[in-house]
């Protein structure tokens, strides 16, 4: 046992060591002209006003612009919700327009100051409620009155309860801050069906607009008692927002039968958002007879659930053994009682009965006391459908009491963060479920796996589904990185090995490239990237990197940081320099026992919230975090879901990525981030006011998609959505400067000509990475002083790859 641990730490440290002895990867000679070319923009000639001369220059490639995205990196949510609701269905249409700088005037991002609105639908998916989904037909009680049969009692209000107004959605706090001067979403504005908890329709309609200091702002009660009316900014500033909508992943076209009838094939998890640029009367803007509409993606897919829990999955196998019988039950009587029930939706309902028998049985809970499974409605009975976050605290829906006020049809009690509970217990159960590299493959297995094409969703023939339909692991011996579909592997730009230089790496990112993305499954140097796996961004390093901030400038990556540091000096802050433990942090495999990922979730430790203490009179006072006064608190204190969504807990660009190309400084939305500390990348903005979002897509999405035919590629909207702003009709990365600028030969922006900046356009990106809000009003020769190009240049030489 002692040499297998010495080997093992041996290997660990050459590794390591390995990456210390590359030379380092730059590109003093690189080549600076753009990653596409301009074969579809129309010449022009512009005077420059710099220089006062007239240079050959290209037309914007639309004169204007929408970019639409949306707010979460993974829709994972149920679309029945009879027995239990993990997650809402919650699933925003986010946009920013702009107005493009034709003839080399400047790009303006328009806001309801313009004149305009934006409207919004989804193409052929117009309605859930009724053979897509199953929600507001729910039955619970949403007044805590013991009946089920008032006015709205339905799990779509139940859910929201907990999130509450005074006024209106922009954050009003009135003098009169009683309990009841409350309006409570659900209970006092009840959600309309197919409608978001905002009142938006699914079937379209007018997003709302936030201003700078965000929009549709609700709030909640914390943890602490003294601590109530946290405000919680649903939709980040600048950015016209169709809220929570209740999507599911069935077009209008194909549902023609009961719900009962869904299969597999039916999922298209990358719908098609519409959104088109009206004038404030709401008629459609128009150039040259078309309207102004650009098409975006929303993911939406269900949890695998269905596979592990029913027939012959691997928890369905041990329930049976175990003594487990009601799930069968459940399937038996859908298949016994409805000719058209689907084998996917009678294993559907059998796996959610499944959960609640296991839960019941290892938590002591009653939730299948009054379970009837021959009733041929409420079958759960006076328990109603089950909430999970009445009892695990989850951030992501705003629900920080446990247990959740308001709670009904059983007694609640303070669960571990949902995150967690989730989480701790699949990776400690299905601790054998790994790839050749002892990564696991339970991310990709659990989380939704369908495709574009409805022929790669028979998850027994699709060689790159990375389970079968009973949930073994098809790829224990060769690398999960390989296989693919649902809303990562296979998808996101970090998977993607058509990717090229420059990544724009610091050391750390370096590491990863050369220790981890170009290493196979047996750790041997290959030369076509595979990419980054789930937990090589979701990780103890990640989180601990956070911790370890104090930024005097995000952007600069001045302060205290470590994220510009050496991996050598890395390991020493937060390892100890123990070269195994820095691997388990960076990169968690699960090998001889070790199972750093259930240590990850089983043992976290939120970041300090705040810190107290007491004023004169006795009363509690908060302080900054890093205040060198007080008691820390850590979110767990704060909130029944610690830090898990927020920005301490989620993974950062500026882990990997050199400065500029790193999230916004936090505090605008706190408490989900925080002060000198790097914020969402949901939330940051770069070149001005334009969201990352906007140029780069959503997380677990980004830009270049992979792409590799109408066949085989997981998501054909995102890639053919990146298309729409493509200079060639080719290039499909991040959306380019000629998107919105006017540009000359080098795809620079023209109001660059004249100065170093114009003939180089991978400095040009790094600038426009630097300039952060206000930065866009600044006259071009206070700009380049401010971000001088030599800078800029050494960054692109540096961080190449």
């Amino acid at each position: 046992m002692i040499q297998k641990n010495v080997i093992k730490i041996i290997e660990a440290l050459a590794a390591i060591c390995f990456s210390f002895l590359l030379p380092t990867l730059r590109a003093a000679d690189y080549d600076p002209n753009p990653p596409f070319g301009l074969d579809q923009l129309k010449p022009v000639e512009v005077k420059i006003e710099l220089t006062q001369k007239t240079i050959k220059a290209y037309q914007p490639k639309n004169p204007y612009n929408i970019f639409i995205n949306y707010e979460l990196g993974m829709h994972c949510v149920g679309f029945d919700i009879s027995y239990c609701c993990v997650i809402p269905p919650y699933n925003s249409i986010q946009a920013q327009a702009v107005e493009s700088g034709s003839n080399g005037e400047k790009p303006k991002l328009l806001t309801p100051e313009d004149k305009v609105k934006l409207y919004y639908y989804l193409k052929d998916n117009s309605y859930s409620e009724g053979n897509k989904m199953r929600y507001w037909s729910v039955l619970k009680d949403v007044n805590g009155n013991g009946s089920l049969a008032d006015p709205g009692d339905n799990m779509a209000n139940y859910v929201w309860e907990h999130l509450f107004i005074y006024k209106d959605l922009e954050g009003t706090l009135p003098k009169d801050r009683s309990i009841k001067k409350r309006i409570h979403i659900g209970k006092d504005i009840m959600v309309p069906i197919d409608a978001g908890p905002s009142g938006k329709p699914l079937a379209g309609g007018y997003l709302d607009y936030a201003p700078d200091n965000g929009g549709n702002i609700v709030f909640t009660d914390s943890m602490i008692p003294e601590v109530k009316n946290i405000a919680i900014k649903l939709t980040a500033s600048n950015i016209w927002d169709a809220l929570g909508l209740p999507l599911t992943a069935f077009n209008d076209s194909v549902r023609k039968g009961t719900i009962r009838t869904i299969t597999d094939k039916d999922f298209q998890p990358y719908q098609y958002s519409v959104v088109e640029l009206h004038n404030d009367s709401g008629k459609p803007l128009m150039v040259e007879g078309k309207k102004i509409e650009f098409f975006g993606t929303n993911p939406v897919d269900i949890p695998n659930c269905v596979m592990c829990h029913s027939g012959e999955g691997k928890a369905a196998k041990l329930s049976k053994q175990a003594g487990f019988t009601l799930f069968e039950k459940e399937y038996e009587y859908w298949k016994k009682n409805y000719p058209d029930e689907s084998d996917y939706m009678a294993r559907l309902s059998a796996s959610s009965i499944n959960l609640l028998e296991l839960h019941d049985k290892m938590f002591k809970t009653t939730f299948l006391k009054d379970y009837n499974p021959n009733a041929s409605s409420n079958r759960l009975g006076s328990i109603g459908s089950v909430n999970c976050a009445d009892c695990h605290g989850d951030n992501v829906s705003g629900n920080l009491q446990e247990p959740r006020p308001g709670t009904s049809g059983y007694k609640a009690v303070k669960g571990r963060p949902l995150t967690e509970a989730i989480h701790a217990v699949h990776a400690n159960f299905l601790s054998d479920m790994n790839d050749k590299a002892g990564r696991t493959v339970s991310c990709q297995a659990c989380h939704p796996t369908h495709w574009t094409n409805p022929n790669m969703n028979n998850f027994d023939t699709n060689p790159y589904q990375i389970i079968d339909s009973y949930g073994n692991n098809k790829y224990a011996q060769s690398d999960q990185r390989i296989a693919g579909g649902g809303c990562y592997l296979r998808r996101d730009a970090h998977t993607n090995p058509a990717v090229h230089p420059p990544f724009f790496l610091n050391p750390l990112g370096r590491w990863y490239l050369e220790n981890v993305s170009m290493r196979d499954e047996n750790d041997k140097p290959i030369s076509e990237i595979r990419g980054l796996t789930c937990t090589d961004c979701h990780n103890q390093l990640s989180n601990e990197l956070y911790k370890y901030d104090d930024l005097d400038n995000g952007v600069s990556q001045e302060g205290k940081t470590l994220r510009n540091k050496s991996v050598e000096q890395i390991m020493k802050t937060l390892a100890d320099g123990d070269p195994q433990r820095f691997l388990d942090m960076a990169d968690p495999r699960v090998k001889d026992g070790n199972n750093p990922l259930y240590e990850f979730y089983n043992n976290h430790k939120g970041a300090v919230l705040v810190k107290t203490t007491k004023d004169s009179k006795g009363n509690l006072k908060l302080l900054g975090w890093n205040a060198k006064e007080g008691d820390p608190v850590p979110y767990e204190k704060a909130s029944g879901g610690s830090d898990w969504w927020l920005a301490p807990a989620e993974p950062k660009c500026a882990s990997c990525h050199a400065a500029p190309f790193v999230e916004s400084t936090g505090g605008k939305y706190f408490p989900v981030d925080q002060p000198r500390k790097y914020s969402l990348y949901r939330f940051s903005k770069a070149h001005g006011k334009i969201a990352c979002q906007s140029c780069h897509e959503s997380i677990h999405g980004l830009y270049p998609v992979r792409a590799e035919g109408e066949e085989k590629t997981v998501d054909l909207t995102s890639h053919k959505q990146a298309l729409q702003y493509s200079p060639d009709g080719r290039y499909a990365g991040p959306v380019s400067c000629a998107a919105c600028h006017t540009v000359n030969g080098k795809g620079v922006p023209v109001q660059l000509a004249g100065t170093e900046y114009e003939n180089d356009y991978w400095a040009s990106v790094v600038l426009l990475h630097f300039m952060r809000e206000g930065d866009e009003k600044l006259p071009i020769k206070e700009l380049i002083q401010k971000y001088p190009y030599q800078k800029s240049r050494q960054i692109v030489v540096e961080s190449w790859k």
